[in-house]
């Protein structure tokens, strides 16, 4: 009896053994040798907008302060992954983004005009990673790289004037983009959170005459965005 219950310890104490092994083993380790690889990604931003006010704007006594305000929002989109060596990736995506971002122009008297900036962005990233050794079912990648964007809701063809609190940027904007990232591999799929920041490259607001544009120089978007990818 006794060596029955000896057995019985010996074979329980090598599949806790086995079960442990396999799940410190890779699971599908030939995973990241895939030349191509297509996935989806869901999005969460934060926009706001970079600004320097224009030297003109002490001339608008009533104009005390500018701010730029800032909203949650999403998106979503389909990528591609090419791999370019046995660390580098490089990945394209065709997104769809909502964000808002509003100007706050403080006058005297507690007068506070906002000019309501929304935008509906089509974006084409393209990011190049460099990726860690993979750890088990785990690794960290770093990504940097460049986004074109055109914005379905530009304002640049409404109607301004010195009452209406209008702020237009040009619909077609560039950014570089700089983040990272972590890869988890699970048997049928790469599971990727990761957080990334757009800024925007040039001056991409529209001049016009009127208080609400012509107090601010240079306007150019920012985004950070965090996404979860399926691949």
């Amino acid at each position: 009896m006794l060596h029955l219950y000896r057995y019985k310890v010996i074979v329980i104490f090598i599949v806790v053994l086995a079960g442990l092994r396999v799940q410190a083993q890779q699971i599908n380790p030939l995973y990241d040798r895939r030349p191509i690889r297509f996935g989806f990604g869901i999005m969460g931003n934060t926009a706001k907008l970079k600004y320097t006010v224009a030297d003109n704007n002490l001339n608008y006594d009533s104009l005390k302060t500018i701010e730029s305000r800032f909203y949650p929002g999403f998106g979503l989109g389909g990528l591609v992954n090419f791999r370019l060596a046995e660390h580098w990736d490089a990945r394209t995506m065709l997104n769809i983004q909502f964000a808002r971002r509003d100007m706050n122009y403080h006058f005297t008297q507690n007068n506070t005009k906002i000019a309501e900036m929304e935008a509906t962005y089509m974006e084409i990233p393209l990011t190049f990673e460099y990726k860690s050794e993979r750890h088990k079912n785990a690794r960290i990648y770093l990504l940097a790289g460049a986004t074109y964007r055109f914005d379905f809701t530009s304002d640049i063809e409404t109607d301004r004037s010195n009452t209406k609190p209008i702020l237009a940027l040009y619909p077609n904007t560039f950014s570089y983009d700089i983040g990272f990232g972590f890869d988890f591999y699970f048997e049928y799929f790469k599971f990727s959170p990761e957080v990334k920041l757009s800024n925007g490259i040039g001056n991409q607001k529209v001049p016009d005459s009127f208080i609400f544009a012509n107090s601010v120089e240079r306007v150019s978007p920012k985004l950070l965005q965090f996404s979860l990818i399926f691949q």
